[in-house]
């Protein structure tokens, strides 16, 4: 008997511990993400016309799934399952929204002393890295593209947190942060090696 209530409590012991341990994995993944890849209402009424956004990388050198896969194992809601992009690198923004209204994307260096609500489309214009196509309405038959954007060097980007602000009717409608980390895209003469061997292969 007292084997069998040691056994008991061993399991249950284990049980416990492996919980703790899935929690534990759970809350660190939290804390690293924070609000990055989540949908803000910038609108004075506290909520968007966006029910859901999903965003894309367009890395070529990047193994990552394509918005069809995306949609189909996440759907749409108010977190983006990837926000985290490189300097550098391509990214798609899809949106869905509860009106046929038109948008244009901004992205901007994040900082947390500014009030997103207050700010002015001229304003953002003159602070922002990248901008998609002026008053574009979410392309429905490709998952509400709204098309790609890009933080670059020559424009004076850099690693960090930026923001991805949304305009409607010319007023900040949302907003989601994301994260720019260092390129891993190989070197335009790491390329050039590369073909040059293949090339040599075939001879």
């Amino acid at each position: 008997m007292k084997r069998f209530i040691c056994t008991v409590l061993a399991a249950v012991l284990c049980l416990v511990m492996c919980s703790c341990d899935l929690f534990g994995k759970d809350s660190s993944e939290k804390d690293k993400r924070g609000d990055l890849g989540k949908l803000t209402a910038l609108t004075p009424y506290g909520s968007t016309v966006i029910t859901g956004i999903q965003l894309e990388h367009q890395g070529v050198w990047r193994d990552e799934p394509e918005i069809d896969e995306i949609v189909k194992e996440h759907g749409f809601s108010d977190t983006s399952e990837y926000y985290e992009f490189e300097l550098e690198e391509w990214f798609e923004v899809y949106i869905k929204a509860s009106t046929r209204d038109t948008f244009t994307n901004y992205v901007v260096k994040f900082d947390e002393n500014k009030d997103y609500k207050t700010i002015t489309e001229d304003e953002i214009k003159h602070s922002c890295i990248d901008k998609s196509n002026e008053d574009t309405a979410p392309d429905e038959k490709n998952y509400g593209d709204m098309g790609a954007m890009s933080v670059d060097k020559k424009d004076g980007g850099d690693t960090g947190v930026y923001a991805v602000v949304i305009f409607r009717f010319g007023k900040p409608e949302a907003m989601i942060k994301i994260r720019i980390v260092p390129s891993t895209a190989p070197s335009t003469s790491a390329v050039l090696k590369e073909l040059e061997k293949e090339k040599k292969n075939k001879q």
